[in-house]
């Protein structure tokens, strides 16, 4: 049976949407077993919550002030809602990248590739708009912050090319 434009459509919205729920659930739990078995601490949704409401309200995307400045009501909830947002925008990428431009297939596989090579949006665009520098370079860990990024990075985008096999 020849499901019509429209039933694609809508499945194709569903298979994003859970894909990129997937992923994040996946990574936040990635993060959680680090913080549990190495003590590394897992993302700090509400530094994430505050700079989304400045970037919005102030247009201050790049904020590097942003850890002294003071909590927001609010701010982790809505860093959670920024998480999953973002989330399911990179599931929209992967998605164009496979049903558009076919350069990736819906596999583990692919999505570890899409993973990995979506570590450049930290690297090179969060941390430094959040005063970290380009690649971490002001921590005081450079190379073991973008290494955690990757990692996270990958889980994610093995398990949203999991999820989109599973939903395609």
């Amino acid at each position: 049976m020849t499901r019509t434009f429209s039933e694609r459509c809508n499945m194709s919205i569903i298979a994003i949407i859970t894909a990129g729920i997937v992923a994040c659930a996946a990574m936040d739990i990635w993060q959680k077993l680090l913080q549990l078995t190495v003590n590394i601490p897992a993302s700090n949704w509400g530094i994430v919550g505050r700079w989304s409401y400045y970037g919005v309200t102030k247009g201050a995307l790049i904020n590097p002030a942003i850890d002294d400045m003071p909590a927001l009501p609010g701010e982790v909830t809505l860093g959670w809602v920024v998480h999953y947002l973002v989330g399911i925008g990179y599931a929209v990428a992967y998605w164009v990248l496979v049903e558009k431009l076919t350069m990736l297939y819906y596999s583990g596989q692919d999505g570890l590739i899409f993973g990995i090579l979506s570590s450049v949006v930290p690297w090179c665009f969060f941390m430094p708009a959040l005063g970290k520098g380009f690649f971490a370079r002001g921590t005081p860990t450079p190379l073991k912050a973008c290494i955690l990024a990757m990692l996270s990075h990958a889980v994610f985008g093995t398990a949203m090319g999991l999820a989109f096999s599973q939903l395609g």
